[in-house]
C-alpha cells in the first residue's frame, strides 16, 4: 500500500497575525550572535506529529513542543500521537501537519522517492533542526578480548530483530567487513533476548541501533565486565560512502559502566521537519528556540543529550535545511563550511 493511503485526520487551528520582537522571547539561556530584529509571521497553534503514546519519539516531541511554546512568541505547539514517522513525513509535506519528528532514513527516502516513497517523492520536506540520535552500538563481555566490530568474523553475533533498523545497519556493516553466514554465526533476535545469550556465554556480541544508553546494555554492563566495540575511521568513511543517511558520531565515555573512553561509531538523526512552505521567519524562530532552550527543556531525557551540541542541530543532515532555519544557523556560526 502506498504510504499516502495511510494519512491521518488532523484538526486545523485558526491563526492570527503577530509581529514578534525577539527580545520578548521567554528564554532560559542566551545565544551567541543572534540578530535581534522584529520579525512578522502567522501565529497560533501548530500541530506536531510524533509517534505512539509513551515511546521515545513521542516523549521527545513533547519536550520539543515545550521548547517552542516557551521561546517563540504567539506560537503554541499541540502534540499529536501518530502511527510513525513515514506518515508524519507525508502529512507535513501535504500540509496536514505543521511540524513532525521524522527519522533521518525516512526523511531521506521521502525526499528522494525511494523504498516506501517510490514514485511519490516529498520534495518539499525540510529540516528545522536535529533533535536526537540513534547510533550503532555493539557490546561483548570483556573476557572475549574483543575491542572492534571487525573482530566479529567467526563469532556468534546478534544482528537485531528481523527487518529492524538494527538489522539493516548490521547488514550494511557486514558487507563492508566481509562478515556473512558462511564465516560467522549470525542470528536475529531482540536486544533483550540477545543480552541473555551474552550473559550465558552462548553468544559473543550483540548489536543495537537505537538511542543511547540502551537499557539492556546498561543492565549487562552493570552486572558483567563488558566492552563497547568500536569502528575504525576507515570503516566509518566506507559506511558513510555506502549510505549517506548516516553520520559519524561517538558513544560518549561513561555511557556504560566500565566504559572509560568514547567509542567511534555512526548514527542517524531524528529530525524536526516542516514543509518548505513554512514562513521563513517562523522557521528562523523555531531554529533559534532549539538553540536557546533545547538543552533546558530536554535535559531530563538522556537520549536527547546530543541537542546540547550546537553543530549537531544543523550539520550532517540527510535532507535540506529550511531556508529560515539555515539563515539562523548561519548567523550564529553553527553551520560548517
Amino acid at each position: 500500500m502506498n504510504i499516502k493511503n495511510k494519512k491521518l485526520q488532523i484538526y486545523a487551528a485558526g491563526v492570527l497575525t503577530l509581529t514578534a520582537v525577539l527580545s520578548g522571547c521567554s528564554e532560559k539561556s542566551a545565544s551567541q550572535g543572534a540578530v535581534a530584529e522584529p520579525m512578522a509571521y502567522e501565529a497560533g497553534t501548530l500541530i506536531m506529529g510524533t509517534g505512539e503514546e509513551g515511546v521515545q519519539i513521542h516523549r521527545a516531541g513533547k519536550a520539543i513542543a515545550e521548547v517552542i511554546n516557551n521561546t517563540v512568541p504567539g506560537i503554541h505547539v499541540a502534540v499529536e500521537t501518530t502511527k510513525g514517522t513515514a506518515i508524519n513525513a507525508v502529512n507535513v509535506s501535504e500540509g496536514d501537519l505543521d511540524l513532525a519528528l521524522v527519522n533521518g532514513d525516512v526523511a531521506y527516502d521521502a525526499v528522494n522517492g525511494v523504498y516506501a516513497f517510490e514514485g511519490e517523492a516529498l520534495e518539499n520536506l525540510r529540516v528545522l533542526g536535529a533533535c536526537y540520535q540513534e547510533v550503532s552500538g555493539w557490546m561483548a563481555l570483556k573476557k572475549t578480548e574483543l575491542t572492534h566490530v571487525n573482530q566479529l568474523t567467526g563469532k556468534i553475533i546478534s544482528s537485531g530483530p528481523i527487518a529492524s533498523a538494527t538489522e539493516l545497519a548490521s547488514d550494511m556493516v557486514f558487507k563492508i567487513l566481509g562478515i556473512d553466514q558462511n564465516n560467522t554465526e549470525i542470528y536475529s533476535d531482540s536486544l533483550t533476548n540477545s543480552v541473555k545469550h551474552i550473559k550465558r556465554e552462548t553468544a559473543d556480541a550483540v548489536h543495537a541501533f537505537a538511542t543511547v544508553p540502551y537499557r539492556a546494555h546498561e543492565e549487562l554492563a552493570s552486572e558483567y565486565e563488558s566492552v563497547v566495540l568500536g569502528y575504525t575511521e576507515e570503516e566509518l568513511e566506507q559506511i558513510l560512502e555506502m549510505d549517506d543517511r548516516y553520520f559519524k558520531t561517538v558513544i560518549p565515555a561513561g555511557t556504560y559502566a566500565g566504559q572509560d573512553e568514547e567509542i567511534p561509531t555512526f548514527g542517524m538523526k531524528v529530525l524536526l521537519c516542516a514543509s518548505a512552505e513554512m514562513d521563513e521567519d517562523l522557521a528562523y524562530e523555531i531554529a533559534r528556540a532549539l538553540d536557546l532552550n533545547g538543552p533546558a527543556y530536554t535535559g531530563e531525557h538522556r537520549f536527547m543529550a546530543a541537542i546540547q551540541e550546537k553543530e549537531f542541530l544543523c550539520n550532517d543532515l540527510p535532507i535540506t535545511l529550511h531556508e529560515g532555519a539555515k539563515r539562523y544557523y548561519q548567523e550564529v556560526g553553527f553551520l560548517k563550511d
